[in-house]
């Protein structure tokens, strides 16, 4: 038998899976597709600010 958090759990992977929902590399979701494309946006220029830095991983500079 599931449990109801389970089954509200599934759904929302579902939602994921067909594209309804958006979610970050943090985990944050959203079914507006433009904070998803903002959110991406300004992951990858953390991302890309770390690279230039020379931090690879968590923040931790390659040794």
């Amino acid at each position: 038998m599931t449990t109801p958090e389970h089954s509200r759990r599934q759904q929302e992977d579902d939602a994921l899976e067909r594209g309804e929902v958006y979610q970050d590399v943090e985990g944050n979701r959203t079914a507006d597709p433009c904070a998803g494309a903002a959110n991406a946006h300004s992951d990858a220029d953390r991302n890309a600010e770390h690279l230039s830095r020379g931090e690879v991983g968590p923040g931790v500079p390659e040794a």
